[in-house]
């Protein structure tokens, strides 16, 4: 039976989520550490904004998972690591995977992003080689159940993306956003998500700086907006009211330096930085700086309970389907490993299920 071995954003701060976040180009020699480490027989990494989660099938469990804890360990440069580490085994760990990809497990219940970051971690994991019989079918039953919970339920309606929380941020600020200045740092997809939202809000003027300018480009096409380039993005933060940060840089980009120097052309006018990055974009510190403030992921959290208290009855719904999800998956695996080979209902293993 399977395990899952991390940490979200529940059970660890943003200060040791990040030292945790895997790129998408790092994901392939991770898993290979890993997989020669704890000498685990499958292996998938799902890193997001908001969680690193291994998912393993090994023979020796106890052996791998101390492996994994090592090597998580030394990647966040943490000793005290353990003590922020969930671990779900069996069916625990089968739940925990089908309420990941269904949105329930999220920091904004129902976020629409979470079933493709899914499928992508796992087509990472597969491509490379790292998993095998019991990964693929829990994978794809797990994209399988993610589409359920979005079809049958209401869960992922209204604010429901880290980015329309960030924007229902900027909206609490200003209040209407149709005379403001917004700036995009980044052109990936939670910015593309970002600026739907700010469109629909109909904010005065769009800009959109990253270091590649042809995605720049295309994503300030879409929305009406103004590409530029990065460092070009840095020094037009003077004329904006609100700076959304959503980059995929390993490190911050932007530092109390630089933002003492933007302040200084503002003349008294404040200055709003929403940093939905992972690893954070924004220096802490800036938020000293006079009339400068600083929301970061952990900080929209407010909305996001309000969001789900009215998400209540959605939610009920989607932990059913997860629950029966789960038990016919803990049943197909008994059966299988039995010798039974009985299939799936709804969804034969040997179909992959697709978002």
């Amino acid at each position: 039976m399977p395990f899952v071995l991390g940490l979200n954003h529940r059970s660890a701060p943003i200060e040791l989520r990040e030292r945790l976040a895997i790129a998408s180009h790092e994901l392939a020699g991770l898993l290979q550490r890993l997989r020669e480490d704890s000498k685990s027989d499958e292996l998938v990494c799902l890193s997001t904004c908001n969680r690193t989660e291994i998912y393993v099938e090994a023979r020796n469990r106890v052996g791998s998972k101390d492996a994994i804890t090592r090597a998580l360990q030394h990647q966040a440069g943490a000793a005290a690591l353990s003590e922020h580490l969930y671990y779900h085994e069996s069916e625990e760990a089968v739940r925990h995977l089908f309420s990941v990809a269904s949105g329930l497990d999220s920091m904004v219940q129902g976020e629409h992003e979470i079933l493709a970051q899914v499928k992508q971690a796992y087509q990472a994991a597969q491509q490379g080689g790292f998993t095998g019989k019991l990964l693929n079918v829990l994978f794809q039953r797990s994209l399988y159940v993610g589409k359920r919970v979005r079809t049958e339920t209401g869960l992922g309606e209204g604010a429901s993306s880290v980015g329309s929380i960030a924007v229902g941020m900027a909206e609490r600020i200003f209040g209407s956003l149709a005379d403001r200045s917004v700036m995009i740092l980044g052109a990936g997809e939670m910015a593309e998500v970002t600026a739907r939202h700010l469109m629909a809000q109909k904010a005065k003027s769009l800009l959109v700086a990253n270091r590649t300018f042809e995605r720049a480009c295309r994503l300030a096409e879409a929305f009406g907006g103004t590409a530029m380039h990065f460092e070009e993005g840095l020094r037009q933060m003077a004329e904006v009211d609100i700076v959304i940060c959503s980059t995929a840089a390993p490190h911050t980009v932007i530092t109390p330096a630089h933002v003492r120097g933007i302040m200084a052309e503002r003349k008294g006018r404040s200055l709003f930085l929403i940093d939905i990055a992972m690893p954070r974009d924004v220096d802490p510190a800036v938020n000293n700086i006079e009339n400068v403030y600083l929301y970061n992921i952990d900080d929209l959290q407010q909305i996001v309970n309000e969001n789900q208290a009215k998400r209540a009855r959605e939610a009920a719904l989607a932990q059913k389907i997860v629950q029966d999800e789960t038990r016919e998956f803990t049943r197909w695996l008994r059966t299988h490993r039995a010798g039974l080979h009985q299939g799936l209902r709804h969804n034969p293993p040997s179909v992959p299920a697709t978002e």
